[in-house]
């Protein structure tokens, strides 16, 4: 070695071991993971002195040591984090050297910050699905196990940062047992906040119908379970709120549910008991069963194994059903106890309310629906409904983003300023949004409805503290008559910036495609109704568009809609107003109507669109399909949202005759839907209704396609998109997708947020938080 690079060698090597001291803030998902015992383990790993401590939503660590331990020390914070753990930022700063003599974990303080937020619940792991199983193991059968990697987290939190004492764990004080597992570096469970047992943690119990308790502990659980096998429905409290449960495989139990929820024919989800059972009703493919599998739980919408299908009555003429595994220790025992291999689990609520999570409410409520009751002590201090996703072209797109993503961030493609949209009337969800971050709220629903419209207010204010945004601007929708426009009146004042629904859906696909704040595309918005800027109510819709503004390229033809929202019910009414100026009065009452009062009212159905007495018009993608629906007679009465449309898609599904086709007529950039829904009309008795269907699908879809190429040009356009509650028809979305790519434009869809109006509370704090910036530098 020569004496010139041992000098340097020296000097390099004493310069390493100077002693340093900095303070790091870490920013992302690092709270309710395992962080800091992560950061303890490393920081004595590398035997630094110092602490980590949680300070609102995100990570404080004092790191001292030599230069060359704490970069070590910053490096594996940065590669080996914990599995569910999101880093977004690490920043670090020399501060003065102090007399550590040793690392720990310090009680946290309440500083707040906008960036950073709590974890979702995390469906139970590997782990503690071994303990749970295992007789020797001390938390065997304990039906709230869990530990730093999984576990209720956003459920049961009442407020930042995240320690025991802000979440309704802090009611059971920890056993000697638990307390040293949860002090001990080398447990899995060091520093867990829901740590608990048998003999410390909550407890569950069964009781009756009017809520008398006949066990407790495990006993309630075999109790439940052989209720279960006997063909109750049964009313489980889980850590998001109350499910409905029975045996899918016994007709009698569902045809009970169905009759007792007045839900006769909307679809219920199923939860089996693993994969295997999965594959035996549904087609899954590796994607599929990977997500199903995740720690995040969700519903899947899967495609249904057509040979001797068991469960006609689970999803009523659909091709599809949706399906999830166990999340947690309550359900993996009762599969444990009981013969069937898949149960319904449908939110326990009256269909537009709110999922009930008061153990008390529920016996109350649900007096009428569920036999027995599931309890436990556990308070659930956030209600979340379960998460739902299909794949549409091989690609997961949510249907409802809630339980296992909520209330994980949403990267934005450029910053805002504090902004929030308080979402659309139906399938409503809240947005908070600041710097390049929007969290989006749990589902909340139909805020048509007091109750409703209630807890949209209580989430409002809950996630306004939980994110610490306190927004500036606020959007809404356009329509003046929602109750989440009146609320964003009342509370925002001249902050408020009402926007146009379809528009809203447009600036939540482009976001969510991460385009720049520049970006300018051609739009496609298809869904039932929204409000628009002429006074009428659009719904197929073709939109030159930016995050601010818009222009009304093209659309499907206004419709009469004879009662209004009645169509929307009674879909032959849409098909009266779609063909009363291409058919004659007297060939149009000839049809074998099932309207709710006869012919009778077909009559004066009629006699209110020649007279346009309770009629409004309509551009609505929806209406358009159910009338399809209908006059199949594949629809003729809708009970649930979006019915006819989803029936008619699956008929579509079974269409295999392409030796005829219907033509999409367009003038004027108005897509003719009444000569759409004629030509059908036309070829009804020489066609299947499958192949009928699908005829009326791809014309519907090869018309939107042709319809934005057309914009796309005119407008030197390069980018096309898809967005509103249509785009979950997979077919439309396909053909759509399909031809605009063979015409050489980009297309673009939903990928981290939905497609219908439970995501254009994005766009709604986008376009409010750009617009008002704007009007600052004008």
């Amino acid at each position: 070695m020569s004496q010139e690079f041992e000098s340097k060698h020296v000097v390099g090597t004493e310069k390493s071991m100077a002693c340093v001291c900095k303070k790091i803030i870490v920013e992302g998902i690092v709270q309710g993971v395992g962080f800091r015992p992560f950061v303890y383990r490393i920081a004595k790993k590398h035997n630094l002195g110092g602490y980590v401590r949680n300070t609102g939503g995100r990570v404080e660590i004092v790191a001292q040591g030599s230069i060359l331990q704490v970069d070590k020390f910053l490096h594996d914070l940065d590669f080996e984090k914990p599995p569910h753990s999101e880093i977004d930022t690490i920043k670090s700063e020399d501060i003065e050297i102090s007399n550590f003599s040793n690392f720990s974990i310090i009680r946290s303080n309440a500083d707040t910050t906008p960036s950073s937020i709590l974890v979702p619940d995390i469906g139970i792991c590997k782990n503690c699905i071994e303990e749970l199983s295992n007789p020797h193991d001390r938390r065997y059968g304990y039906p709230f196990i869990s530990c730093t990697e999984c576990g209720p987290r956003y459920t049961m939190i009442k407020s930042l940062p995240y320690d025991r004492y802000n979440t309704s764990m802090n009611s059971f004080q920890p056993c000697a047992t638990c307390n040293e597992e949860y002090t001990t570096p080398a447990d899995r469970r060091f520093h867990a906040q829901t740590v608990c047992c048998h003999d410390c943690g909550p407890e569950v119990s069964f009781t009756n119908n009017n809520g008398m308790v006949s066990s407790r502990g495990n006993d309630a659980i075999v109790e439940c379970a052989a209720s279960i096998d006997s063909a109750k429905i049964i009313a489980v409290k889980g850590y998001g709120g109350f499910h409905l449960v029975c045996d899918a495989f016994q007709n009698e139990a569902v045809d009970l549910l169905r009759k007792r929820l007045g839900r006769s024919q909307q679809p219920f989800a199923i939860m089996v008991k693993d994969i295997p059972a999965a594959r035996q009703l549904v087609y899954l493919d590796k994607e599929e069963e990977k997500i199903l599998q995740s720690s995040k739980r969700p519903i899947v919408v899967l495609d249904k194994k057509d040979e001797n299908y068991p469960f006609a009555s689970i999803a009523p003429r659909l091709h599809n059903i949706g399906i999830m595994l166990p999340y947690s220790g309550i359900q993996r025992l009762l599969f444990q106890y009981t013969s069937s291999s898949a149960y319904v689990m449908t939110s326990a609520n009256i269909p537009g309310l709110p999922m009930v999570i008061d153990p008390d409410a529920a016996i109350k409520d649900l007096s009428a629906i569920a036999d027995h009751y599931l309890i436990h002590d556990l308070k659930i201090e956030n209600r979340i409904d379960d998460s739902v996703i299909r794949y549409i072209a091989k690609s997961p797109v949510f249907i409802r983003r809630s339980r296992g993503y909520v209330p994980h961030p949403i990267e934005l493609p450029f910053k805002v300023r504090p902004s929030v949209g308080v979402g659309a009337e139906l399938s409503n969800t809240i947005m908070f949004a600041s710097g390049n971050r929007a969290y989006i709220s749990p589902h909340i629903g139909n805020t048509n409805h007091f109750e409703t419209a209630t807890y949209h207010s209580e989430v409002f204010w809950k996630f306004s503290g939980l994110t610490s945004i306190k927004p500036e601007y606020w959007g809404c929708d356009l329509h003046p008559q929602f109750n989440t426009t009146k609320f964003a009146k009342d509370n925002g004042g001249e902050a408020v910036v009402p926007v146009q629904h379809h528009h809203a859906h447009v600036v939540s696909l482009m976001a969510d495609a991460q385009l720049d704040r520049d970006a300018r595309i051609i739009g496609i918005a298809l869904d039932g109704v929204g409000y628009g800027t002429d006074g009428t109510i659009w719904g197929g819709e073709i939109l030159e568009s930016g995050y601010t503004d818009y222009k009304r390229c093209a659309h499907l033809k206004p419709q009469s809609m004879a009662g209004g929202d009645l169509c929307s019910y009674y879909p032959e009414r849409m098909v009266m107003g779609m063909l009363k100026d291409v058919i004659g009065s007297e060939e149009l009452l000839s049809f074998p109507f099932e309207l709710k009062y006869g012919p009778k009212e077909a009559k004066t159905v009629l006699e209110q669109l020649n007279k346009k007495i309770n009629v409004i018009m309509s551009s609505s993608s929806g209406r358009v399909l159910d009338a399809a629906a209908a006059l199949l007679g594949i629809c003729k009465y809708r009970s649930y949202q979006g019915e006819p449309a989803m029936k008619l898609e699956s008929s579509a599904r079974a269409g295999k005759d392409a030796s005829f086709e219907l033509h999409p007529v367009i003038k004027d950039s108005i897509f003719d839907t009444s000569s759409l829904l004629y030509q059908l009309y036309e070829l009804k008795n020489d066609h299947t209704v499958e192949d009928l269907a699908y005829a009326y699908e791809d014309a519907f879809a090869k018309g939107m396609a042709q319809l934005a190429i057309r914009s796309a040009k005119k407008n030197n356009i390069g980018v096309i998109g898809l967005t509103g509650g249509v785009a979950y028809n997979e077919h439309i979305a396909c053909r759509i997708q399909d031809d605009i790519k063979e015409a050489g434009f980009e297309f673009i869809s939903h990928s981290r947020v939905p497609c219908g109006d439970a995501g254009i509370s994005l766009g709604q704090a986008l376009v409010a938080s750009l617009k008002k910036e704007n009007e600052k530098f004008k």
